[in-house]
């Protein structure tokens, strides 16, 4: 049952009190006797009542050292010692001499010594007692010098007597402390599975332990004190110990045999050493049975040297790597199979041969093995030969232990490189036409439903085009099979040609193909597509002298329009493709009628639109833009309009989206801008003002390789003013190439040409590129402006970009101002100028001319410069 701290303490007080003799001895040695009693309870009312300040006194002295200020730290600890010091101060004038005193003392020394008191520290409060009790008498008995020193001498024999039962308490404490520590370190050297034994300097046993007796067969009894000799019973051991004696450093290490009789001997492994113990240096021996570890590693040694011939010989390639990818060994195999030496290959690492496209695999696969989350790993990869090639391999890692080299990995590696190209051709066979190389219907349909799975989250659309040569019957009739097999050929090179790499092309038989555009964004782009596969097949190709020209009718079916898995897309597809033949064959057909009405009126679109420049069907109209703090006209923005014959004016919605896709934004904006240019000379000689002429350009445009040229060679030609021309570009073309689309801006705004962000807002500019940018003027978003005084968003939005294109010196324009609390809030907005229905709608130059005749004259213009 385990002892409370106080219940520990009273044993321990019971073993070291004095008995009474002996403590009427020391009170003899100090002179104590009845008369020093009688005083010292005299002076008991005296002292007691000053005991409060000679207390604080003395906690305060000893608060000044940092030794003993951190043991008075703790509040209760320090209030507790306060009563025990005020009880011993009350005791020492008013308590018997007795039993009772004397174990009180024997206590406190013991509490002392246990908190780490040392003797002195110690000491030392006994003097400041001294000290402050005789300054207390002093005052106490002033009309009485000689009693002062008579008590003053009672009190020190009893507080000298205290002080030494105290100190008595440090002693035997500390020789208990000693005791024990003995004893137990005998316990542990007696427990110990090694053997021990300590030599005297003169040769005699100083301790020896039981594992000593059983490890060397001895009777091991009073050992102690007796010649090593008896003990040692191996000839080598006590050659080793008369060698260790006769030399204050000696250190050494043994291997003995050591057994009973008819018993199987045993390996011992003895070390020797030279150690100072209890003031001189000992020989200190430890033997340990290493029996079963020599056997072990002889074993084991055995076993390396079967690993190693089998190992190097193996049929198949084995190799040894360190944990960080080092090769330690590998076999001749794997040695033919790389291309390296053993040796070259000690200086390399596994990365060494690893492609950069196997490593990031490869590494957190090993990895995982080092990590332990898994005892092996396997899988095929490519190892790059010394000779630069890549080679097929399957390698399988695992751990292994071995003594020389602790855990390292021991990996299989096969040459699979026939394998695979087995695996290649049946994949090529079984997914693709013997005839075109084409994808077959099996690698069709896979490809089909990856399509629509992928379309089907990213909300997108699928097209597959069903397409059918028209009278191909009559070639293989009139000019044979091989001449049909070369047609085949040759449209399925042109049919992969007109595709992206992600969209598939496949022969499903005989004159059947079909086309996955894989990732659609709108239904009109498969038409594009569609009609640019015609144009590839419609050129004549030569086939054994002939010239023949093939044509095709197409089916066209869309997910999820016109179906929602693989099958019913491609039934569609072929309904459709045969609706185009009973039309007459050559042409292509949607399976949605809505569509076909959609692409037919698009392709018409579209051919119109091809002749409309060079037939001068185009137009401009001119919106003005006004300064708000003066009213005045600063400049306008030309908006090209489309007469189309039959037709009327075509709005730019309708057109220009065709025109960009088809590439006639090219020449239209070139004919824009020489005509926008050539208009503001005009109204500059008829003295209608030196207007700023804004002008958009395409996303096409601003990507032309030549676009310096067209700005450069329209100025020349109209003798436009480089800073009355403004270039408007849309905010998203810019930040799709930010960095091409610097560089061009720079190169226009050192010609002087004015740069104005149009749709700003709508396109998440980077405010970094945005600074970059060598701009003059900011368009607020159209969008943003028309419920600016609805909408406490865009109200903020685009106060927001006021203040922002103030503080980088643009000047902002805002288009689309239809009422007047639109222009109150841009006036209290301070936004610089304005444009929209309600000053005026785009004008024909001729009406504009004399809206510009009305309207107040502009201010004379600044200075351009770039960047605003």
């Amino acid at each position: 049952m385990n002892q409370t701290m106080s219940e520990q303490l009273g044993v321990l007080v019971e073993e070291m009190m004095p008995d009474a003799e002996a403590v009427r001895r020391r009170l003899a040695f100090l002179e104590f006797g009845h008369t020093d009693a009688v005083l010292l309870r005299q002076a008991h009312d005296g002292l007691e009542r000053q005991a409060g300040p000679v207390i604080d006194a003395f906690y305060r002295h000893l608060g000044s050292v940092p030794e003993l200020a951190g043991m008075l730290a703790d509040k209760v600890r320090f209030e507790r010692l306060q009563r025990a010091q005020s009880n011993y101060f009350s005791s020492l004038s008013g308590a018997p001499v007795d039993g009772d005193y004397v174990r009180d003392r024997v206590t406190v020394g013991l509490v002392h010594q246990h908190i780490g008191l040392e003797p002195q520290w110690y000491i030392g409060a006994y003097r400041k007692y001294l000290a402050s009790i005789g300054g207390v008498l002093r005052e106490q008995l002033a009309d009485q010098p000689d009693l002062t020193w008579e008590t003053y001498g009672a009190l020190l024999k009893l507080v000298f007597f205290d002080l030494g039962l105290a100190l008595d308490t440090y002693i035997r404490s500390g020789e208990q402390d000693l005791l024990r520590l003995k004893t137990y370190s005998e316990q542990v050297i007696d427990s110990m599975p090694a053997g021990v034994m300590a030599v005297c300097a003169n040769g005699t046993v100083r301790t020896m332990n039981q594992a000593w007796c059983a490890l060397l067969a001895v009777e091991g009894r009073d050992a102690a004190g007796q010649p090593y000799a008896a003990f040692v019973p191996q000839p080598q051991l006590r050659a080793g110990i008369a060698a260790g004696l006769g030399d204050p450093d000696y250190r050494q290490e043994l291997v003995i045999s050591a057994g009973a009789d008819h018993q199987p001997a045993r390996q011992l492994r003895c070390k020797l050493t030279r150690v100072p113990l209890d003031g001189q240096r000992m020989l200190l021996l430890v033997i340990e049975d290493v029996t079963a570890s020599m056997e072990a590693r002889a074993q084991l040694r055995a076993s390396e040297a079967r690993f190693r011939a089998a190992f190097g010989q193996a049929a198949v390639g084995l190799a040894q790597l360190s944990l960080d990818g080092r090769w330690l060994r590998a076999n001749l195999k794997v040695q033919g199979l790389l291309g390296y030496t053993e040796a070259e290959l000690a200086g390399m690492t596994l990365c060494d041969v690893l492609p950069q496209e196997e490593r990031a695999a490869d590494t957190a696969a090993l990895h995982g093995l080092l990590a332990g989350d898994s005892d092996g790993y396997c899988r095929e990869l490519r190892y790059r030969h010394k000779a630069g090639h890549l080679v097929w391999v399957q390698a399988s890692y695992s751990r292994m232990y071995t003594e020389q080299d602790g855990i390292t990995l021991i990996g299989v590696i096969e040459d699979v490189a026939q394998r695979k190209r087995y695996e290649q051709e049946l994949t090529q066979m079984a997914n693709h036409d013997a005839l075109t190389g084409l994808a077959n219907r099996a690698l069709l349909l896979d490809r089909l439903t990856q399509a629509v799975t992928y379309a089907r989250r990213a909300s997108r659309w699928v097209a597959v085009l069903f397409l059918d040569l028209d009278r191909f019957k009559n070639i293989n009739d009139s000019l044979g099979h091989d001449a049909g097999d070369q047609v085949l050929v040759e449209v399925a090179a042109r049919l992969s040609a007109c595709v992206r790499n992600g969209d598939t092309v496949a022969r499903l038989g005989g004159d059947e193909f079909v086309v996955l555009l894989a990732d659609v964004a709108r239904g009109e782009e498969v038409a594009v597509v569609a009609q640019k596969l015609a144009d590839a097949l419609a050129l004549p190709m030569s086939v054994f002298g002939h010239e023949i020209t093939p044509v095709a009718s197409f089916g066209i079916s869309l997910y999820p329009k016109d179906g929602g898995d693989s099958q019913a897309l491609l039934k569609n597809a072929d309904a459709a493709m045969y609706s185009a033949k009973k039309l007459g064959g050559a042409q292509f057909q949607f399976y949605a009628l809505d569509m076909n009405l959609r692409t037919l009126d698009r392709l018409k679109l579209e051919a119109a639109l091809r002749h409309a420049v060079e037939r001068d069907e185009f137009e401009l109209h001119y919106q003005p833009q006004l300064d708000l703090a003066s009213g005045a006209i600063e400049g306008v923005e030309a908006l090209v309009r489309w007469r189309r014959p039959g037709h009327g004016l075509v709005p730019p919605a309708e057109f220009i989206p065709v025109a960009e896709e088809t590439g006639l934004i090219i020449p239209l904006g070139d004919w824009v801008l020489r005509a926008a240019c050539a208009q503001q000379v005009a109204w500059r000689e008829a003295g209608l003002g030196d207007l700023r002429m804004a002008v958009n350009l395409s996303a096409r445009q601003f990507k032309q390789h030549d676009l310096m040229h067209s700005v450069v060679q329209a100025l020349h030609q109209t003798g436009c003013a480089p800073e009355r021309l403004e270039l408007e570009i849309t905010e998203s073309v810019l930040m799709e190439h930010p960095d091409a689309a610097t560089l061009i801006m720079q190169q226009l705004s050192d010609m002087g040409v004015q740069l104005s962000i149009d749709d700003f807002g709508s396109g998440y500019s980077s405010l970094a590129y945005l600074k970059r940018f060598p701009i003059h003027s900011l368009k607020i978003d159209r969008a943003f402006v028309h419920d600016i005084t609805t909408d406490d968003d865009d109200a903020a939005i685009a106060s927001a970009i006021i203040a922002l294109a103030h503080s980088m010196k643009l000047t902002v324009i805002a288009e689309g101002v239809e009422t007047e609390q639109q222009l109150a809030f841009l006036r209290r907005a301070q936004c610089d100028q304005v444009q929209g229905y309600y000053f005026s709608r785009p004008l024909p130059a001729a009406a504009l001319a004399g809206w510009l005749a009305k309207a107040p004259a502009p201010p004379a213009a600044a200075a351009p410069t770039a960047g605003g």
